[in-house]
């Protein structure tokens, strides 16, 4: 259980007092001045670039042994699915073991997985098990670290501005580290950038080990990890306040992501060659990024969560403007400007640490965590499908209305009501 804060008097600003939280903003030196934040932070950098060359790589070795464009496009969807199992049978490991030991093994397992595919003449099934064992260890591996960050970082602003940072991270990978993978690519072989990664797993394991220090368990509980974790989910849920910011955090992603699922059918319903896609992929990252850092930096505590809801609406503003098919340039400010919206993630994040009780809060993050990466997937195989039997922009503009609706009916209550059970 994470420890508790200083006793405060009992008209202290909270939610608990219904005061609002006082009005400062964090500093990105207050942040990155936490020497284990760091330690974290330099880590996630390494190790996000590292994979994401590797499924690139992954992507590439795979197509070459087999010619099937549906193999290789399983990496990706293998990237995703294990959040859904992992989360589910492996939640507890967060509470159950000291979190600098989960986060250095699961570095050194991963290390190892992604060594084990460069054995000579092992075969596409194989690789994709691997990768498979690697997907498991991913959520139980962020649940961990997010559980480990109000226990790292100044609360309120300091702590929504160091998930900021890290989500920042997530998204500048994406845009950078692809372009990576292609440059690696073209100076090595696939199992080369493969070993790279192994690389960068090995180095995020170092820098956790010498820069976090150890913790106990939060629980000393035994018997079935898988039944512990479906209980501690169950936990989750049934509770009000936190099940309505999950299931808004999770809805929101689901219909945003369709421009990306639809990005290379969109290029060429709009009389593009499909190689556009890529800017039409990278251009919400890009909003998200300057979202992220102007609600997490500038804005107050108070200011974030007032956003919430209209933000998130915002996002879907620019979406249904594609029923009217915009052209490429137009697309792309589009999709910059739907980015921006995602100002509402900073809020949500102090928000559930508010609302979630202290001896759930573990279970509460990995399943938000881990729900997020698994909505995304199944949220790319249904605009997908969707996209078989409709045009691309009508199911764009479709997944807009759908996510205005779905902010308006899950719009998270105050941080007060978090009394309620």
């Amino acid at each position: 259980m994470t420890s508790p804060p200083a006793p405060a008097p009992a008209t202290a600003p909270g939610p608990a007092s219904g005061v609002p939280a006082p009005e400062r903003r964090a500093s990105y030196r207050e942040v990155l001045g936490e020497r284990e934040f760091r330690a974290i932070f330099v880590a996630d950098i390494v190790s996000l670039l590292g994979t994401i060359v590797a499924a690139v790589a992954l992507t590439v070795l795979v197509y070459q042994q087999t010619g099937s464009p549906a193999l290789a496009a399983s990496v990706m969807a293998l990237s995703f699915l294990p959040y859904l199992v992992g989360g589910l049978l492996f939640g507890a490991v967060a509470d159950r073991l000291p979190a600098r030991r989960v986060l250095v093994l699961g570095d050194l397992a991963s290390a190892g997985l992604v060594a084990a595919m460069l054995i000579p003449g092992l075969p596409v099934v194989g690789m994709l098990v691997l990768l498979l064992g690697i997907g498991l260890i991913a959520p139980v591996y962020s649940a961990t670290r997010s559980a480990l960050l109000p226990e790292i970082l100044p609360p309120g602003p300091g702590y929504v501005l160091g998930r900021s940072m890290l989500r920042i991270v997530a998204q500048a990978a994406q845009i950078v580290g692809y372009g990576v993978g292609g440059l690696l690519l073209a100076l090595l072989s696939p199992r080369g950038a493969l070993a790279i990664d192994a690389v960068s797993f090995l180095a995020s394991a170092a820098l956790l080990r010498w820069g976090t220090r150890r913790r106990p368990a939060r629980t000393g509980r035994a018997g079935s990890l898988a039944r512990d974790s479906l209980a501690g989910l169950r936990a989750v849920l049934r509770h009000r306040p936190t099940r309505r910011i999950l299931l808004f955090a999770w809805a929101v992603p689901v219909c945003e992501i369709a421009p990306e699922a639809l990005a290379t059918p969109y290029a060429t319903h709009i009389g593009q060659p499909a190689r556009v896609a890529g800017f039409l992929m990278a251009s919400m990252p890009v909003g998200i990024v300057l979202a992220d850092t102007l609600a997490a930096r500038v804005l107050t505590t108070r200011a974030q969560r007032r956003i919430i809801v209209p933000s998130a609406l915002f996002v879907f503003v620019p979406l249904a403007l594609f029923a009217v098919s915009p052209g490429l340039p137009v697309a792309i400010a589009l999709l910059i400007a739907a980015g921006l919206g995602s100002a509402w993630v900073a809020g949500l994040d102090g928000l559930l640490i508010d609302v979630v009780p202290a001896p759930l809060r573990s279970r509460a993050l990995g399943a938000m965590g881990a729900g997020l990466m698994f909505v995304q997937g199944a949220g790319f195989a249904l605009w997908g499908i969707a996209g078989q039997y409709l045009p691309p922009d009508v199911v764009i503009a479709g997944a807009a209305v759908l996510g205005g609706v779905a902010v308006a009916a899950l719009r998270p209550r105050p941080a007060a009501g978090a009394a309620s059970g």
